[in-house]
């Protein structure tokens, strides 16, 4: 009897946890601050990008014009870019839709492409 009710406890608790689901994000967003205008510099983008590949891959170009390959883990709402040698950044962004993410250092929006 012991073991009977062990085994349905178990069962409960395992049953009953719910699992989070994380945000599909692959693609690319985008932001452009409102006085950016890459005719004014040729050869400097003031806008930036990042995309999101399977395998928690991270393509980000933030002005300029370098792209860096680093990762990403995603938890919950939270999107951790992380810092590697080629990005000297770690970035944290949250998913707020499916076509935005927001910045978390200076809440700038990112839109999906």
């Amino acid at each position: 009897m012991k073991r009977f009710l062990i085994i349905s406890l178990v069962a409960l608790v395992l049953f009953s946890c719910e699992s989070i689901e994380e945000p599909q994000i692959l693609g690319t967003y985008r932001y452009q601050p409102e006085n950016c205008n890459p005719t004014v510099t040729p050869g400097y983008n003031c806008s930036s990008f990042i995309i999101f590949s399977e395998g928690g891959i991270a393509d980000v170009l933030l002005g300029g014009d370098v792209i860096s390959r680093t990762t990403f883990k995603i938890k919950g709402e939270k999107i951790k870019v992380q810092k590697n040698e080629q990005f000297g950044l770690e970035l944290e962004f949250r998913y707020i839709d499916s076509q935005t993410i927001r910045n978390e250092e200076n809440k700038a929006l990112w839109k999906k492409d």
